[in-house]
């Protein structure tokens, strides 16, 4: 992941892309949830092998919990 930058987007898409440092490429969307739900709070980090990790909230269950996803 060296030389990109992140845009994060999930409160009402759900998706994850990519955007280059000069800002004219951009990744395709990578979905992270399909849920009917409310996705909210997210929070990403990158680890030291360049793995994204990726946890927010979603109350699809009836009642808000905790997911992850871990990309590379």
């Amino acid at each position: 992941m060296k030389n990109k930058l992140f845009l994060f987007i999930l409160l009402t898409t759900g998706l994850l892309s990519l955007v280059s440092d000069t800002l004219a490429d951009w990744s395709a969307a990578k979905r992270l949830t399909w849920t009917s739900g409310d996705s909210c709070i997210p929070a990403m980090v990158i680890d030291p092998g360049d793995n994204i990790h990726v946890a927010w909230q979603d109350d699809t269950p009836g009642n808000f919990e905790i997911y992850y996803r871990k990309g590379n």
